[in-house]
């Protein structure tokens, strides 16, 4: 698992890049690479231990095209993480977008690190 800084997706009710409505109970995630949509990944969160399965329903935070973190190996690191995002606008360097249902089920309390990965099986 290749561990990054989460934030809160929020947005509820505005659409994802998929044109999906976002809620508070499907559980979904943002990373920076429009070929992650749709794919299932496991985000857990070292403080509390609480792991869940998720889906990229969402692309973001911040990049759009960051191939080389999303599919790199795990050394790559998000491009966010400079500060500055692929279009020169500030980021506050996260690496994944969580949806509402995924930051409560691993207990997040603010933004912070988490660990994620692409999962074996699929929802």
């Amino acid at each position: 698992m290749i561990t990054v800084f989460a934030s809160r997706e929020g947005l509820v009710g505005k659409k994802t890049a998929i044109g999906w409505a976002i809620d508070t109970i499907v559980p979904f995630v943002a990373l920076p690479s429009r070929h992650a949509l749709r794919r299932a990944v496991l985000v857990r969160n070292p403080a509390t231990g609480f792991q869940v399965e998720a889906l990229v329903l969402d692309v973001g935070p911040w990049n759009i095209n960051d191939d080389d973190y999303v599919f790199g190996n795990p050394q790559k690191r998000p491009q966010s993480e400079t500060g500055v995002d692929m279009f020169g606008r500030k980021t506050n360097k996260a690496g994944i977008d969580l949806g509402e249902w995924i930051w409560h089920a691993i207990g997040m309390l603010d933004n912070g690190p988490v660990e994620w990965q692409f999962a074996t099986t699929s929802l």
